[in-house]
């Protein structure tokens, strides 16, 4: 009896992971989809992509050779036409690559001195920090507009580059604070002892310990600068310091007319990277996480 029982336990348990990993595999399949939706459209002309006719098994009804399903006609004008381009590619590159790296440096030194210097107000200062992660950022959006002027950051690489910088310390101070509170103090005791001061505790202690925290905000803080699109819009006027969301908009201007297909390749180029990236550090952004909501 004992054994039957052990057995229809078995099975039961069984059957709830097959229905759990269903469930699963739909959502991951749901997620896919818009990505995969991209693609395809990226390779099909304007005229298909209006008639429907967006995925490869779907033939075409525009003149083209027998069984041809598919088109990089979209990366050859994108290529040969699409203006502009370039520069946005290289100003949003350098804009997520500097404000990923300044919000890191700032951001961890300040979770630093939040985490293991007591100073009068430490906790009220940090939840007047967090309290700010509540206020909307369009909302400042005008105050932030006329500072750029009286500051003649204005349509500069530099202007863009201090908001996105700012907007995004109190995430890494907030994940890195409490990456930093769990690490048991007696490490940096020791270090202390062995001579270490401040700035190498940090260094040799706190960031190889908090690399997987670190990593979770450099996705984080990446994505949310790659695809700004709001500031980046406000806050440039020219060609020359636009970023590639805004860039995408401009495609109307360009065509004379709106082509999907064109779009759908613009848009691909955009995030190609982006998923590439967190593919590589989905561990770290993971473990990053977790590290830091073991403690408040």
């Amino acid at each position: 009896m004992a054994e039957v029982g052990r057995s229809k336990v078995l099975v039961e348990r069984k059957s709830v992971s097959a229905t759990l990993w269903v469930i699963l595999l739909g959502v991951a399949l749901l997620s896919v989809l818009p990505f995969a939706w991209v693609v395809c459209g990226s390779l099909k002309p304007h005229l298909e992509i209006q008639r429907g006719n967006v995925w490869p098994w779907q033939p075409y009804e525009v003149e083209k050779p027998a069984g041809q399903h598919v088109t990089l006609d979209n990366y050859r004008k994108i290529a040969d036409k699409l203006s502009g381009l370039p520069t946005y590619y290289f100003n949003t590159v350098y804009l997520a690559m500097a404000g990923t790296f300044l919000s890191l440096l700032v951001g961890s030194l300040a979770a630093y001195g939040f985490a293991h210097f007591r100073f009068a107000g430490n906790k009220l200062l940090f939840m007047l920090l967090l309290l700010t992660i509540m206020i909307p950022g369009e909302v400042m959006l005008i105050g932030q507009y006329e500072l750029m002027f009286k500051l003649r950051l204005y349509d500069k690489i530099a202007g863009l580059l201090a908001t996105y910088t700012a907007g995004h310390l109190l995430l890494v101070i907030f994940i890195m604070r409490n990456v930093f509170v769990s690490i048991p103090q007696d490490l940096v005791d020791a270090a202390m002892i062995d001579g270490a001061g401040t700035w190498r505790v940090f260094w040799d202690v706190m960031v190889p310990i908090g690399r997987n925290g670190l990593a979770a905000c450099a996705i984080l803080t990446l994505l949310g600068i790659w695809n700004e699109f709001l500031f980046a819009l406000t806050f440039t006027s020219t060609e020359e310091v636009r970023t590639l969301p805004v860039g995408i908009t401009m495609l109307r201007g360009q065509w004379g007319l709106f082509n999907s297909g064109v779009l759908f390749a613009t848009v691909l180029l955009s995030f190609l990277p982006i998923v590439l990236i967190f593919i590589l550090l989905q561990k770290y952004f993971v473990r990053g996480l977790s590290a830091g909501a073991i403690k408040a």
